[in-house]
């Protein structure tokens, strides 16, 4: 039987394949049993998270575990992203920049992404420590551009 997590990481996974425009070499870059993080090219490094709620709000705890295992991988790799599967609404991905600004190093509570929206909008993410300073676009087009995060 196919797990949930399984479906929600395929559709990124496919997502990022149709939007790389050439072929990719992904490898799984985990070392806490469940994958969560892969490699692409052996460069850039991806950590996908998923929530099965439909309907907006959906939320994403980063557990310490969570925190060391994205720290290693950004050693591992040049540029890292944190890729959000929304239920069956979307992904949206946040440079690891994007993830310390809404969620400050140290804090003294369990880290945590927010992600809503209202119909034909683009992403609101919020952390632990504030609001993300744009909205998002759905999709992770963005990943493979040379800039961190869209304009």
């Amino acid at each position: 039987m196919i797990g949930e997590f399984e479906r929600y990481h395929g559709a990124a996974l496919r997502e990022l394949i149709v939007r790389a425009n050439k072929p990719i070499k992904i490898e799984t870059c985990d070392d806490l049993g469940r994958v969560n993080s892969y490699r692409i090219d052996g460069i850039l490094g991806v950590h996908i998270k998923h929530s099965s709620k439909r309907l907006p709000p959906w939320q994403f705890t980063y557990l310490d575990d969570n925190i060391l295992e994205i720290e290693r991988l950004s050693k591992r790799c040049g540029a890292v992203w944190l890729i959000h599967v929304c239920g069956q609404d979307g992904a949206v991905a946040l440079s690891l920049d994007e993830f310390w600004s809404v969620n400050p190093r140290n804090a003294k509570t369990t880290s945590f992404i927010r992600v809503d929206r209202d119909r034909n909008t683009m992403y609101r993410v919020n952390g632990t420590g504030g609001k993300l300073s744009r909205p998002k676009p759905r999709g992770l087009h963005y990943i493979f551009d040379t800039k961190q995060s869209p304009e």
